[in-house]
């Protein structure tokens, strides 16, 4: 219940109020140089306790009367009566940030620049597993553009169709490879001696090469010899 009031009376006085009056400076026709000053000054102090207690809120929530103590300083920040949000930031927050505001520049490009570049690896390889699991192809651990570039250079062969080719130029390689044997120790005919045979029996290499994949090849015609 204590909870709720003390959200409540932080809610209103530390943010609807002063977010209204802040409408209220900026409307109004001249625009006072002085309130505008003052209000940016309140929200600067105001959004780095939000963004402090966002980042450490589980190390210090934890403590006793740690609602209590936040509603009392978020009330000294916003009422008018003390402008305690002018005294921390001519007091505190200028100081600190005139005198770090270079390394705060170099610090913050390099968070960016790091998360940029984070976000790009991520999204490389994240775009690189879905590419493997659409091409049905191991992922690689180099880099995604090399491997992209890779694939569109040299196209991949499938293991149906490196199976098909040696189906179909297998049996022909192995039994040109092997020794020819001929009965009672004589020696193989000369190719030149072979009788030819018509053409259409022989098969050449422009048929082999328009035989599908799936289709047996004739066998090797074995040497006929001259008695």
């Amino acid at each position: 219940m204590f909870s709720i009031c003390f959200s409540l009376l932080c809610s209103w006085f530390a943010f609807f109020l002063p977010c209204y009056a802040t409408y209220k400076t900026l409307a109004q026709r001249p625009i006072i140089e002085a309130d505008v000053q003052k209000w940016c000054m309140y929200w600067s102090v105001v959004g780095a306790f939000v963004g402090f207690e966002y980042a450490a809120g589980w190390l210090i929530s934890w403590l006793p009367f740690y609602s209590e103590i936040k509603t009392v300083f978020l009330l000294f920040l916003s009422l008018p009566q003390i402008q305690g949000s002018t005294f921390v930031y001519n007091a505190y927050m200028q100081p600190f940030f005139t005198k770090n505001e270079k390394e705060i520049d170099a610090g913050i490009v390099s968070i960016q620049s790091n998360i940029l570049s984070f976000v790009q690896s991520r999204l490389s390889a994240l775009w690189e597993l879905l590419w493997s699991v659409l091409s049905k192809t191991p992922v690689s651990q180099g880099n995604a553009d090399s491997t992209q570039q890779s694939q569109s250079a040299a196209p991949s062969i499938s293991f149906d169709a490196a199976m098909g080719l040696f189906k179909t130029y297998g049996p022909s390689l192995l039994n040109s490879l092997k020794p020819a044997t001929a009965p009672n120790g004589f020696a193989p005919t000369p190719a030149s001696l072979t009788p030819t045979t018509s053409s259409s029996s022989v098969t050449t290499m422009s048929d082999l090469d328009r035989t599908p994949l799936t289709e047996v090849p004739p066998p090797f015609p074995e040497p006929v010899h001259m008695s």
